[in-house]
């Protein structure tokens, strides 16, 4: 008769050890859908995650759920504010859903065409750049001494040959005023 009344009254207080935590969903306004991976922060410090459907347990204890998701504003609830069941989260517009790099190379590139580099640093760069091999070079020997003995005589000659060209020409533009002159008589 005692295991009885005992297991009467363990029915009994069942309903209030259930009634100590009120279920609620997080859906989004816009759709209505329920939310998964929202991550609940309670005021007592514990932290959990909201399944496929949406569902959390609001212990009686808390009086504070702070709800973070990237999608979606961050908000924060009081249990007198909750009326419902449903707790609506405003999805963000402004969260990037994905970012694509396209490579650092190719954004170097880019960067340093934007960026102005005056003319003293370009030539200090292309300076850095530049490596000269130690000893002579037999190609660069050879360019000075033919600088230094024949360019003026070689530039000389085409002058020469250019301005013969021009005499010839003006010749035959006079020959020709000539010939037509005679054909006149």
């Amino acid at each position: 008769m005692l295991a009885r009344t005992l297991y009467i009254i363990c029915i009994l207080l069942l309903p209030l050890a259930v009634m100590a935590q009120r279920q609620l969903v997080v859906v989004n306004v816009e759709s209505r859908v329920p939310i998964r991976d929202v991550i609940v922060t309670a005021d007592n410090g514990s932290k959990f995650r909201t399944p496929w459907d949406g569902v959390i347990e609001w212990p009686d204890s808390v009086n504070r759920l702070d709800f973070h998701h990237p999608d979606f504003e961050s908000r924060y609830v009081l249990k007198p504010e909750v009326k419902g069941d449903t707790i609506f989260l405003i999805p963000n517009i402004h969260a990037l859903r994905e970012v694509v790099i396209l490579g650092e190379r190719r954004f170097d590139k880019r960067m340093s065409s934007m960026m102005y580099i005056s003319p003293e640093k370009k030539l200090t760069m292309d300076l850095e750049r530049i490596q000269v091999p130690a000893g002579i070079s037999p190609v660069g020997l050879a360019l000075w001494i033919y600088d230094k003995t024949m360019r003026k005589s070689v530039e000389a000659r085409k002058h020469r040959i250019k301005a013969l060209e021009v005499v010839r020409q003006k010749e035959a533009a006079y020959q020709e005023q000539w010939d037509a002159l005679e054909g006149k008589k």
